[in-house]
């Protein structure tokens, strides 16, 4: 009977579906969830970086003391923010919606057209700083506490810069390019 139950136990853990790994931390999957984003548009992937992290998490902080929303004055990296007032939501959901919301902005997005000073599009530039090309390191600052969530993303090496669009925000590559 032992070993019955012994085979049962083993066949039914084979053809149980694995589950996500519990416990996975916020700034792992956003990071991935970042990524995943960049590989749509075939540029490689961001490190996380502990430094750039630093400052990301230091603003994270800063912003929910203050109960503030503005972007980190002379900041050295490119930054994207974003709150919500929700206290109880996860906070990898909350920067999940983050990346989400940055990543709708491609929408509105004319990948063929230079962005100069005279004709700068705000509404894109979250979008663009997660995809582009040039920026290899990524910092991320989470914060949730009684006055909301805070996300923020530090890019470095920093994007958005004027005239270089076109060779650094890539329009979305086919499944079969990705796959390479």
């Amino acid at each position: 009977m032992r070993t019955i139950l012994t085979v049962i136990a083993v066949a039914t853990l084979l053809l149980t579906p694995a589950t996500p790994a519990l416990g996975v931390d916020p700034v792992t999957k956003t990071v991935e969830l970042l990524n995943a984003y960049r590989a749509k548009h075939g540029v490689a992937p961001l490190s996380l970086d502990s430094e750039v992290t630093r400052t990301a998490q230091e603003w994270a902080d800063h912003l929910h003391e203050a109960d503030g929303f503005e972007h980190r004055p002379d900041n050295p990296y490119g930054e994207n923010l974003y709150w919500t007032g929700s206290r109880t939501r996860a906070i990898d959901t909350v920067a999940t919606n983050a990346l989400n919301n940055w990543y709708s902005e491609s929408r509105g997005y004319d990948y063929a057209t230079e962005m100069t000073a005279s004709n700068i599009d705000y509404s894109v530039l979250h979008f663009t700083a997660m995809v582009w090309k040039s920026s290899d390191r990524v910092g991320v600052g989470l914060k949730q506490g009684s006055n909301g969530t805070y996300v923020v993303l530090n890019f470095a090496a920093r994007g958005n810069t004027l005239n270089q669009f076109v060779a650094n925000v890539l329009p979305p590559v086919t499944a079969t390019q990705q796959s390479r």
